[in-house]
């Protein structure tokens, strides 16, 4: 349904027609009312009260309207303008020109008439109303005596008037025709912004809630994993751990989507070590191929270890997509990664990036249609594979947003192999290499950490993880009982604060914190999809990074360690800022 500006959330099509139709059926009724007193005044009697009576009409009509005795007038509005002017061709004849009135009448039709909903017998027959009285206006006033004598000059005169009245009609129905037309256009926008608005805050609400209980199974599974190693290769264990992973590419994937279509999803690169990015890019997939006996192929071009301007987080999320939708499909042979680089400069790395499968393949017919959101091409082959059709969508559209374009060369039952190329800007000033990782063996030993969550489920996994690495974690549930803490003990190396919690949340929480405490580096939890933009935010709020729900036991060490040695003047291998 579509809302005009008005605040009475009335439809547009019933509240915006009737409003046009007064607006205009006032504008006749001024016009009329002057003709007739023209007509008066050269003392043609009949035809000033044949205007005059018109005008009554007219006046009977916009009455009508405004008491809702009568809500759709436009029939009769139509219908008397018509009978006005056939009558006039009786009393005037045709010399005085009354025929050009036709032509606003054309013109105010769709204006008037609710053409986007209107059938088109109903259009049809006020265009027919309108054509056939002309016809009858033309054939009388060429070929019947009129009723009233009016003198040549007169007519010369009347003539001169009514066309000039007629054009001056057009010209202004024609402007109001734009204007209403542009109105509803923007009504359309309004409306399409405010239901996306709306979409975009329902997904990242659910999307947000599916991520906290997420966060709990994801991470019990991976304490498990630590905790009971014999159990991984448990065949309900693998399944648990599929379906929790599964269902965090589908949440994320949605959300991805959703924030695309709503043109809020930018590309914001950062210094990275290519090469180092595309190796890591394929470490989560290694123990799936395994368990499938296929074989993963990485072949990195030498070249391309280098340090380039690039979304490290859109990019991987492109290699992912890929080589999870080539896993999917492929049940025996290989997966393979290539990036070569096309060419290079001082300035610029053009690399070309390959993933090919040995898996069911796609056939031409249907080749397009994958590429389209929300669409999976089904089969007897393909029954058995679940998703929602978004991931090749989501690589095609972040592809466009790095000025790239992603191919697609596939032959039924022999594998497939997308494929695209990138220019990446070098890095301005030279870097070493970058280095994610630390040592675990080392743990997190004499380490005070203030864990700051309201979510019992998420704080239990959080804890549970840190003192697995041998550090000491006090618990606080909102931003309030943090602040409460910090003020008894502030010896506490650093502070994982959630966003989301009652009382005090973490955007309001880390203003204090950092203007009382501003060397305790703090890192925020939280359950919202993270994007370079929404990290930018977080920093320039005091956050130092994010720990996005769910996280991986080795994220949080990695994390945890890389600011807590710098808050100790120890220089952390990694200076980048890590999504991840």
């Amino acid at each position: 349904m579509i809302y005009n500006e008005t605040t009475n959330n009335e439809p547009f099509k019933f509240k915006g027609i009737a409003k046009r139709t007064s607006q205009l059926s006032f504008i006749t009724l001024l016009v009329s009312i002057g003709i007739a007193a023209y007509y008066l005044s050269l003392g043609l009697t009949v035809s000033s009260v044949m205007v005059g009576c018109f005008s009554i009409a007219v006046l009977i009509i916009l009455l009508i309207q405004l008491t809702h005795v009568i809500d759709n007038v436009q029939p009769l509005m139509v219908t008397s303008i018509c009978i006005l002017l056939v009558v006039s061709s009786f009393v005037e004849g045709s010399n005085t020109g009354q025929y050009f009135y036709f032509f606003p009448v054309i013109v105010v039709i769709p204006i008037v008439v609710n053409y986007k909903e209107s059938s088109y017998i109903e259009l049809g027959s006020y265009f027919l109303l309108g054509l056939g009285s002309f016809f009858i206006n033309f054939y009388v006033g060429h070929n019947i005596k009129p009723i009233e004598q009016i003198p040549a000059d007169v007519a010369h005169r009347m003539l001169f008037t009514n066309a000039s009245c007629a054009i001056l009609l057009t010209l202004c129905f024609a402007l109001a025709y734009i204007y209403y037309e542009r109105k509803y256009i923007m009504a359309l926008i309004a409306e399409k912004n405010r239901a996306i608005a709306e979409r975009t805050k329902f997904l990242s609400t659910m999307g947000h809630e599916l991520r906290t209980p997420l966060n709990g199974i994801i991470g019990a599974v991976n304490i498990f994993t630590d905790d009971h190693p014999e159990y991984t290769t448990n065949e309900y264990f693998q399944i648990l751990k599929y379906c929790s992973n599964h269902m965090q590419q589908l949440v994320n994937d949605i959300l991805d989507f959703n924030k695309i279509e709503a043109g809020k999803l930018n590309i914001h690169p950062i210094e990275i070590n290519l090469k180092e990015l595309l190796i890591n890019s394929t470490l989560p997939f290694y123990n799936n191929i395994e368990q499938k006996n296929l074989q993963l192929k990485v072949e990195i071009d030498p070249q391309l270890d280098a340090v380039v301007m690039a979304d490290d987080v859109r990019i991987i999320q492109v290699i992912n997509n890929l080589l999870s939708n080539a896993l999917k499909f492929t049940d025996e042979g290989h997966i393979r990664l290539n990036v070569t680089c096309k060419h290079s400069t001082p300035l610029t790395l053009i690399a070309n990036f390959i993933v090919e499968d040995t898996g069911i393949g796609i056939d031409k017919a249907d080749q397009q249609r994958i590429f389209d959101g929300f669409e999976q091409v089904y089969s007897e082959n393909t029954r058995k594979y679940a998703g929602t059709g978004l991931g090749l969508n989501i690589c095609l559209r972040l592809l466009s947003l790095m000025n790239g374009s992603l191919t697609l060369t596939s032959e039924k039952g022999k594998g497939s192999t997308f494929e695209f190329t990138l220019t990446f800007n070098r890095a301005q000033k030279s870097a070493d290499k970058v280095v994610r990782s630390y040592n675990e063996s080392e743990g997190l030993a004499g380490l005070n950490i203030l864990v700051v969550e309201d979510n019992q489920i998420n704080m239990t996994i959080a804890r549970k993880m840190l003192t697995g690495y041998k550090a000491a974690c006090i618990p606080a549930y909102n931003g309030k009982e943090a602040l409460e803490i910090l003020a008894q003990d502030a010896n506490f190396n650093i502070i994982l604060l959630d966003l989301e919690m009652p009382v005090m949340n973490g955007h309001e929480a880390i203003g204090q914190l950092k203007k009382l405490y501003p060397t305790i580096p703090v890192i925020a939890f939280t359950a919202s999809l993270i994007d370079a933009e929404m990290l930018e935010s977080l920093v320039k709020e005091g956050f130092e990074d994010c720990i996005s729900k769910p996280f991986h036991p080795k994220q949080l060490f990695s994390q945890v360690k890389k600011y807590a040695l710098q808050a100790q003047g120890v220089k952390s291998p990694d200076q980048h800022v890590s999504l991840r």
